[in-house]
């Protein structure tokens, strides 16, 4: 018999992947799923199972007769609340358990509250300890002489303006080849960065692969990177001096996200008295940059 199979969405970076795992799996590792929960879902998944399990017991307290005092008869609601009170372990009083089935059902509801207010507070815990990063990336790499050679480059800035010190990065070209028995399959080459640690990332970070003959990227234009589904993957590590643990941010660009022969705009400033200033606004800008044959890749 052939087991029901799981289409999964998985992000690897910007792109997305369909993957077919057979039957689903995120129940077998509920902790992992619910940390890589959003916000907004961890919260409404937070509040679907609290109503969940004082709709189950209310409906057991209302099946048992006469097992909760000062309760109306054929008043759910009365029972549902009382179930939240002896949940919450408040208990305002007006309400109680009036028989051994009722002190026994409200004894089990009491035992599942106390674990459950553990596991809800050691998870929102883990989730606001977890160390991020704020790494802004350009919205596009680009492609442009420089220093009379070719290079690849984008740019990143560190948006908390704190210190990410002996921060690394890694450059990483993704491109779909065929073999020479005619099968296709995806080949991830490195791309050797000029500059690939800095001491102190604190505000903006260019980094650049100098494109020759030993670069995957020599002699593809703008076609061959669309038609080769090609992407290029970017990822940062360095250790935070706020939180005093190692933070990791990574970004992709498509294709369609290299710009060739351009140059980003300068955002840094420097005052007649020596002050430093940063543009962040024109972060992403691109402006045009002569094309020089003797140099081109194409």
């Amino acid at each position: 018999m052939t087991k029901p199979s799981t289409v999964r969405t998985v992000h690897v970076g910007e792109t997305k992947v369909l993957t077919n795992q057979g039957r689903h799996r995120g129940l077998s590792d509920p902790y992992h799923m619910v940390l890589n929960l959003s916000w907004p879902r961890f919260f409404a998944g937070l509040v679907m199972v609290f109503l969940l399990v004082n709709l189950l017991f209310g409906a057991a307290y209302w099946l048992l007769p006469a097992s909760v005092s000062n309760a109306r008869e054929n008043h759910f609601l009365d029972y549902f609340f009382f179930s939240i009170e002896t949940l919450a372990t408040v208990g305002y009083g007006n309400m109680s358990p009036a028989s051994l089935m009722g002190h026994t059902v409200a004894s089990i509801e009491i035992l599942l509250g106390m674990v459950g207010v553990a596991i809800t507070t050691g998870l929102v815990f883990v989730r606001f300890s977890k160390p991020t990063a704020r790494i802004l990336f350009s919205d596009n790499a680009i492609i442009r002489d420089f220093d009379g050679a070719r290079y690849l480059m984008l740019r990143m800035a560190n948006e908390r303006y704190n210190r990410i010190v002996e921060a690394s990065a890694t450059l990483s070209f993704i491109k779909l080849e065929p073999s020479r028995q005619g099968e296709t399959f995806v080949r991830i080459h490195d791309l050797p960065l000029a500059r690939q640690r800095t001491p102190v990332f604190a505000l903006t970070w260019t980094l650049m692969h100098l494109i020759d003959e030993r670069s995957p990227l020599f002699g593809m234009t703008k076609e061959q990177l669309t038609s080769a589904h090609c992407r290029i993957l970017v990822s940062v590590t360095g250790h935070d001096e706020t939180v005093a643990a190692s933070v990791y941010s990574e970004k992709s660009y498509e294709a369609q996200k290299v710009a060739f022969n351009c140059r980003f705009v300068d955002i840094l400033e420097v005052s007649s008295d020596g002050d430093r200033t940063v543009d962040m606004t024109r972060f992403h800008d691109l402006e045009a940059q002569p094309v020089h044959p003797e140099s081109a890749i194409t």
